[in-house]
């Protein structure tokens, strides 16, 4: 078995190709999609063209998914003196060619997607624009943005080199079908008065858990597993990101989550199914487990690779407190000959109800501008999820949750407490030394961190 704690190797995954859920619509809504066709760009700009007489500024934007077409027609209609380039990146390319770029000085696009993992890469480096600077005006957008995407899109010195695009609000989500053969209510209210929100706990839910298993005579789980569905979950309703600065957090964040995981293994209430492959897959359709606890851009592969389960999904708040799983950004590289053109889109796409809600309605793709969930589409009934009222308790969700600036060393963190997480459930190391070697483990490899 293979323990994930962050969507990154599912992207890389799906981008080869490897059987995990692999629809390109759910890879756009968590920040990532598997590559289609064309290739990264990073050729010298092409003369700019004339309509009549006026001058018609081209640029650039580099994205990991087909769908970011649907924005070329609207966006070009509305701003006709700009053409937009859009280049299909490849996922597993798409970050490491533009920090090449920086390296080369030349070769970035005028925009660039950065997905959340990568993000503090970027945040604590060169190359980006501060879009706080003039030519830009992104400072008039804060109050608009949610909160903890502003923060993570941010420097430590106060600059904004990311603009936040979109956002990845989960929750717990169950099965009608199994709940209702299984004599549990289904009905969302209900389901949240017995597990969900502030007023219940990480204990109440494993109740839950222990009573469906055993109705259903040890063949249904309530969650596939104990990694990514509760160690996921908990570690990020602290707020993503293992340090603060130079200053390592693992054994702050990582020993409660490692504990409640390893309790949900040895207590035999997680299906022990490892997320996005073909086993997971076959867990569904055999009704292994009827729930997860996983963000919303889920809806998207769901719905693709198991239609017949359309309709039978309802989601309520996890315990506790919310959290948000994926999400990315736009960025102006500092390269771009053409920074206001380049804003010109960004703040189209990124911070209009227009631009968001073309995209979020197109991919599923949810979006960070909180004017955009004023649309009636967010109080729709949601044929997906049995006619609730979904994509508003989304807003609900992704409008209270914690976060902290992302660093440089986020995707050096994440390896190392994935590995002791991996000794965890698999060989039933201790939590809380687990959460101490990690710590210690970082503190060996990363020179500049400090305990």
């Amino acid at each position: 078995m293979t323990t994930t704690l962050s969507r990154r190797r599912f992207l890389k995954i799906a981008a080869a190709g490897a059987g995990g859920i692999g629809a390109a619509a759910l890879l756009a809504a968590c920040g990532g999609a598997a590559p289609q066709s064309g290739q990264p760009g990073g050729q010298a700009q092409p003369a700019a063209p004339v309509q009549g007489d006026k001058v018609v500024t081209e640029i650039t934007f580099w994205w990991w998914d087909q769908v970011g077409e649907v924005w070329k027609e609207p966006f070009e209609k509305a701003y006709p003196n700009i053409k937009l380039n859009f280049v299909n990146t490849p996922f597993a390319d798409a970050h490491d060619k533009l920090l090449t770029s920086f390296a080369a000085g030349s070769g970035a696009p005028d925009v660039a997607s950065i997905e959340i993992g990568r993000v503090g890469g970027f945040t604590a480096k060169g190359g980006l624009a501060d879009l706080l600077a003039p030519p830009f005006d992104a400072g008039s957008l804060k109050n608009d943005m949610v909160a903890y995407k502003w923060t993570q899109g941010s420097t430590a010195d106060g600059r904004l080199v990311c603009l936040p695009w979109d956002i990845g609000p989960a929750g717990i989500w169950y099965r009608t079908d199994i709940f209702e053969a299984l004599g549990l209510p289904t009905d969302p209210e209900a389901v949240e008065q017995l597990i969900g929100g502030p007023d219940h706990t990480w204990d109440d839910f494993f109740a839950f858990a222990k009573q469906l298993k055993e109705k259903s005579g040890g063949k249904t789980s309530l969650f596939a597993d104990a990694g990514t569905d509760i160690y996921g979950a908990v570690y990020r309703q602290q707020g993503e990101g293992y340090a603060d600065g130079n200053k390592v957090l693992i054994e702050e964040k990582a020993t409660r989550p490692f504990e409640l995981a390893a309790r949900a293994r040895r207590e035999s209430i997680d299906a022990n199914i490892p997320w996005w492959g073909a086993e997971w897959q076959t867990g569904l359709r055999d009704d292994a487990f009827a729930g997860m606890v996983i963000a919303c851009w889920m809806q998207g592969g769901l719905t693709r690779e198991q239609p017949d389960l359309v309709g039978k999904w309802r989601v309520v708040r996890a315990p506790e407190a919310n959290y948000n799983w994926g999400g990315s950004f736009m960025a102006i590289p500092e390269q771009s000959k053409n920074k206001e053109a380049a804003w010109t889109f960004v703040k189209w796409a990124c911070a209009t109800p227009e631009g968001q809600n073309i995209m979020f309605k197109a991919s599923g793709v949810f979006p960070a501008y909180k004017p955009a969930w004023e649309d009636p589409l967010y109080d729709e009934p949601v044929p997906f999820f049995g006619g609730q009222r979904a994509y508003r308790l989304w807003t609900e969700i992704g409008d209270n949750i914690k976060a902290i600036f992302r660093t440089p060393n986020d995707l050096q963190l994440d390896d190392i407490v994935g590995a002791e997480l991996t000794k965890v459930l698999q060989d039933g190391k201790d939590p809380v030394q687990a959460a101490k070697d990690a710590e210690a483990e970082a503190l060996k490899r990363i020179p500049d961190l400090q305990g």
